[in-house]
């Protein structure tokens, strides 16, 4: 499985025009393409547009990046004239609870950490205190967490919940815990939000 993140700063104001456009034009060319599992867009509480794309394989989003790439600035190149900052990689763990097809009644965010350790030394240890906080936690719906292919140090998360109260809450304990567990020593950049559009398989 493979998580593309993009990040179109300081365009959240503009989700109420982009949410039309991209639900009618942009998911139903997503949910045709091979290997889609997922897709969700948020406007970020600190102002920022925020999407997660979910694939099986890394083949399979890279050919789906370039529909994505073509059509936005075919569609939406008025509104957002800037290609966005990119964060990528295989997953490394993950939890699905519930599959929507289709909705905006989520809560997601977005966590990047930088300055974690390598794979085999941090993976163990998001698996044994990171992962059943999450998992177990009131509300949970999803989980997908990876190092980004361009930053071998940056680990990066997308969690989805049924509303913010039960996110945040779940946010505190893990910060807290990625702290006193030594797995990352710094805060880690956090964008979160009530998801806009939700798109996902339908099994």
């Amino acid at each position: 499985m493979y998580v593309t993140i993009r990040r179109y700063a300081d365009k959240g104001n503009l989700m109420d025009r982009l949410a039309p456009r991209v639900r009618d034009g942009l998911v139903p060319q997503l949910k045709r393409a091979a290997g889609f599992k997922g897709y969700c867009a948020f406007a970020s509480e600190d102002g920022h547009v925020v999407s997660v794309s979910i694939f099986d394989d890394r083949q399979s989003a890279t050919r789906a990046n370039e529909q994505v790439r073509e059509w936005v600035t075919s569609n939406l190149g008025d509104l957002l004239p800037h290609p966005p900052e990119v964060m990528a990689g295989e997953v490394l763990l993950h939890k699905e609870a519930k599959v929507q097809s289709s909705g905006t009644d989520l809560f997601a965010a977005v966590r990047a950490w930088d300055g974690v350790g390598p794979k085999d030394e941090v993976l163990p240890m998001v698996r044994e205190h990171i992962f059943p906080i999450l998992t177990s936690a009131p509300g949970f719906r999803g989980y997908y967490t990876f190092l980004d292919e361009q930053y071998a140090s940056r680990g990066v998360s997308a969690s989805l919940f049924d509303n913010r109260e039960h996110a945040m809450a779940a946010q505190e304990r893990v910060v807290a815990t990625m702290r006193d567990k030594r797995i990352a020593s710094n805060p880690p950049t956090v964008h979160s939000g009530q998801t806009a559009i939700v798109a996902a398989t339908e099994h």
